[in-house]
């Protein structure tokens, strides 16, 4: 039973730290960056963005990012967790959820809310599988 609770132990320790190195990555990509965006996303990919579905793989995901104004994003909160083998077989996964704030240009700042389904592709590059979007409030 040890053994097991240390092989948890270790597997939330990997999510946190994909789940921060990530985050950096993908809001400072976001913000400075942006035709960069489609690089950190799953061909596959599924983004949900206040309720607008976008999906049909990397050009789309670089047109849907292109057509955003500037942002500036400042995160207050991070939450990362394992997802077990049996949600996709084979892979390693990471659930990020994120809370914090963004700029837009020409736009009050807004409190946003923002989870990913993170998937190791080949076992060692982490591109997002599944995005939710929201602003709060």
């Amino acid at each position: 039973m040890a053994a097991r609770g240390g092989d948890l132990r270790n597997a939330i320790e990997q999510a946190t730290q994909t789940g921060e190195e990530f985050s950096n990555v993908y809001y400072e990509t976001f913000d400075k960056r942006r035709h960069l965006m489609s690089k950190l996303y799953s061909e596959n990919t599924t983004i949900v963005w206040n309720g607008n579905l976008v999906n049909g793989g990397s050009a789309k995901v670089t047109e849907f990012f292109n057509n955003l104004p500037a942002t500036e994003h400042k995160l207050s909160s991070l939450d990362c967790q394992p997802v077990t083998d049996q949600a996709i077989p084979g892979q390693t996964t990471v659930l990020v959820v994120v809370e914090g704030t963004v700029k837009y240009d020409g736009h009050p700042e807004k409190l946003f809310s923002q989870n990913f389904l993170l998937t190791a592709e080949g076992g060692k590059v982490w591109k997002v599988l599944s995005d939710c979007f929201r602003f709060i409030g």
